[in-house]
């Protein structure tokens, strides 16, 4: 299925935030990139401001799509490792990456940012918790610290661009979990 313009602005926006940071980011830039007159982008949005509503509506619903959802096995190790991967992959997907990078940056200053970022943690704190609960007796200790070690990792990960050493994160809390 081909993208609509609409589509592309929003993708593209996400790009150029990501990469050139919010303070570069304006119509004209944007519509550079693109390629189009900047009196085209006015006709599918009428500011930046609602270019950067629509990305979040657009990634939320994307991330709703793929994220949010995972499948429990019968052992711990296979479990937390496959949370490790489902996140890994998910922050390192074409369609979400620049997304990420830029609510990452973003939140401490855009509330839309900052709920979207939160909902993520939210998401992984509860997946550890179930997965935690459904193995151990000392999830109310574990399982805090793995999300939030998980959640710090992603984040070096997204600054990074490069997500070696997430793996490691399960062998250490395998050995926790006895």
């Amino acid at each position: 299925m081909s993208k609509t313009t609409r589509e592309e602005i929003i993708i593209k926006s996400a790009e150029l935030i990501s990469s050139e940071g919010i303070q570069n980011y304006s119509m004209q830039s944007l519509a550079k990139e693109i390629g189009i007159k900047k009196a085209s982008l006015y006709h599918h949005f009428s500011s930046k401001e609602e270019i950067i509503e629509a990305m979040h509506e657009y990634y939320h619903a994307l991330l709703l799509k793929k994220g949010y959802r995972i499948t429990l096995c019968k052992d711990l190790e296979s479990n937390l490792k496959a949370l490790i991967k489902h996140w890994q992959d998910l922050f390192f997907s074409p369609e979400m990456y620049d997304y990420l990078r830029l609510i990452l940056s973003m939140r401490m200053n855009d509330e839309a940012s900052y709920e979207e970022w939160h909902s993520i943690s939210l998401t992984i704190e509860g997946q550890s918790q179930v997965i935690f609960e459904k193995h151990t007796t000392k999830a109310q200790i574990i399982s805090p610290l793995f999300s939030s070690v998980l959640e710090l990792e992603l984040e070096r990960a997204l600054i990074n661009g490069e997500s070696d050493g997430l793996e490691k994160i399960a062998d250490a809390f395998i050995a926790l979990s006895h």
